[in-house]
């Protein structure tokens, strides 16, 4: 189907109601980007488009999206998450294009039925089931440059399948690094107190007086109570058969907070705290219910073990944070184990540096063995993250996995428009805004009146109403009223400012339908999902206007995407 698209004029500025435009300042997008993103790799890379491309198109915008299976989790700021029980209004673990771990929220939830073929990816700590178009980072190793400097890359996972690759599975991360913490107007030297912390979420319990208890029996355990306490400044005492760490009040809230539901967690603004203290945290959580085991090569594999899996998932999110990647595993109670109680318990095994890029089919038979086709009949789940990338795990086994191929390219606009449009515009949270500010500069004198056309009456109960044309009197009078509130309140701002009120201050008496001007840089699947929210019939007229705009720039920069996005219902992929 061929979808004609009105011109635009060659100053790339669409004028829009009586002093607005939509001004094209620069696009750095095509239909040939979407391929090269969709077909990333070295010998698949196209100087330009043939038919067999236009087809690609049309099937990424038909089926939208790569996504993970049912049983795949997800880490966001609270922790992890079964993808079912995402509602899209999370912060999402992601990993900035410097290898940083940042928290951002979803642009779009995509959550759909699906029936076909999963690709499948399973090694000794990878564990992955995603649709064949979802991207993936990971980084070939079918040359000796990808085996001796690796270079991960997001990679459709079809392109993927079958080759020898390694898969990312660590971050660096940047939190506050206290030197001592104030607790109820006390001061605690920081360090101490987060081993104290980690040591009593596994072998501590907290009574009813102003302390923490330890049933300790291990020469190893005691002197390490003692000497971390020592640090900390706090005395230990014995009372009875146990040992008993005296706590002001603020210190004894700290530890109330680790239990949740009875069982012990670690307190969720602690793992925000800089690498340096994670580090003193995991120290004490190892010297407790951890083993080290240091290798030949020097190299130390760490591992600790709960009853509890909040706290197991959170071990593995604090391994995340200090640069490795940790795998939880389930593991049945069996008599004479060597560990007290019946309850079944988690074991979370912190990887050396070495193992933390785990490499799959390096071998044929590895391919054959480690890599395979599953028919899929359920529900299939994404977020969409300015990153590009998420952090999930299926299995236990967690990896760095990616978005959509529409997000490589960009459009940016220069946008003038009533700040009542403006405000709606940036509800979106899709791309990124850069706005004129009244704060530093003057005010514009301009104010939107609509035209005799668009005064328009409200009919019908909130949810459920439409809007029709008012009659040319009530037209004009409406008019008329906002131009004379609208040359007051500017009169009482020139005063105000001449008079000498500074102008974030004066500018409070600006109405919402002065002009404001601001850049927007945006990508292609953002600047599709924008048009097809608000050129909608319900969408408000004002910023119709302007998605409408919007929409001549996509469909001249990039035709054959927006003629896929026309066909596939004006639904972002």
């Amino acid at each position: 189907m061929s979808v004609a698209s009105p011109s635009v004029p060659q100053s790339r500025t669409i004028e829009v109601l009586d002093h607005g435009f939509v001004r094209l300042d620069e696009a750095m997008a095509s239909d040939l980007s979407v391929v090269n993103a969709a077909r990333v790799s070295f010998a698949r890379r196209k100087e330009e488009m043939d038919d067999s491309d236009r087809g690609l198109i049309r099937f990424l915008l038909r089926e939208r999206h790569g996504c993970f299976d049912d049983a795949t989790e997800v880490l966001t700021a609270g922790g992890w998450m079964p993808w079912p029980a995402i509602s899209g209004e999370e912060f999402f673990a992601t990993l900035s294009p410097s290898g940083r771990l940042e928290y951002q929220p979803a642009l779009r939830l995509v959550r759909k039925e699906y029936r076909g073929h999963m690709l499948g990816f399973k090694g000794m700590s990878v564990d992955l089931n995603v649709t064949p178009d979802h991207r993936m980072l990971a980084s070939t190793l079918t040359t000796r440059e990808g085996r001796e400097r690796p270079t991960f890359r997001l990679q459709p996972a079809h392109e993927v399948f079958g080759r020898a690759h390694r898969h990312v599975a660590t971050a660096s991360w940047e939190g506050p690094c206290p030197a001592s913490l104030e607790l109820e107007g006390e001061q605690y030297p920081a360090a101490p107190i987060l081993r104290l912390v980690g040591f009593f979420i596994g072998d501590g319990n907290l009574p009813a007086s102003n302390a923490v208890c330890f049933n300790l029996r291990k020469p190893r355990e005691l002197a390490y109570l003692h000497r971390v306490a020592g640090e900390a400044g706090l005395e230990v005492r014995q009372w009875g058969s146990q040992r008993a760490v005296i706590l002001g009040s603020g210190l004894r809230n700290l530890f109330a907070r680790c239990y949740e539901d009875r069982e012990k967690v670690v307190p969720r603004d602690l793992l925000g705290l800089a690498p340096e203290l994670l580090a003193c945290l995991l120290e004490g959580l190892l010297e407790s219910d951890g083993s080290r085991v240091v290798r030949a090569a020097g190299t130390e594999r760490q591992t600790y073990s709960t009853t509890s899996k909040h706290l197991a998932d959170q071990v593995q999110e604090l391994a995340l944070k200090l640069g490795r990647s940790a795998s939880v595993r389930p593991h049945r109670h069996r008599p004479g184990d060597g560990h007290f109680g019946t309850k079944d318990r988690w074991r979370v095994t912190v990887y050396a540096p070495r193992n933390s890029s785990p490499a799959l089919g390096r071998t044929r038979a590895q391919a054959a063995d480690q890599m395979g086709v599953d028919r899929y009949d359920g529900l299939i789940h994404c977020v969409e993250v300015p990153n590009g990338t998420l952090y999930v795990r299926r299995n236990g086994y967690p990896i760095w996995s990616g978005n959509t191929p529409f997000e490589h390219n960009a459009f940016r606009f220069h946008i003038r428009a009533p700040i009542f449009v403006a405000r709606e515009w940036f509800r979106h949270r899709i791309g990124s805004f850069n706005e004129f500010s009244m704060r530093y500069a003057k005010a514009t004198d301009e104010f939107y009146v609509p035209a005799v056309e668009d005064v328009r009456t409200q009919v019908g109960k909130p949810g459920s109403y439409s809007f029709e044309p008012v009659g040319p009197e009530l037209a004009e009078t409406a008019r008329q009223e906002l131009a004379a509130v609208y040359a007051a309140a500017y009169a009482v701002y020139e005063r105000l400012v001449e008079q000498g009120v500074a102008r974030e201050l004066a500018r409070a008496v600006m109405p919402v339908g002065a002009y404001t001007e601001f850049y927007w840089t945006v990508n292609a699947r953002a600047l599709m999902n924008f048009v097809s929210l608000r050129v909608a019939e319900t969408a408000q007229r004002e910023i119709r206007r302007y998605a409408e705009a919007c929409e001549r720039f996509l469909a001249e920069e990039m035709p054959v995407t927006y003629e896929a996005f026309v066909a596939a219902g004006r639904t972002a992929p």
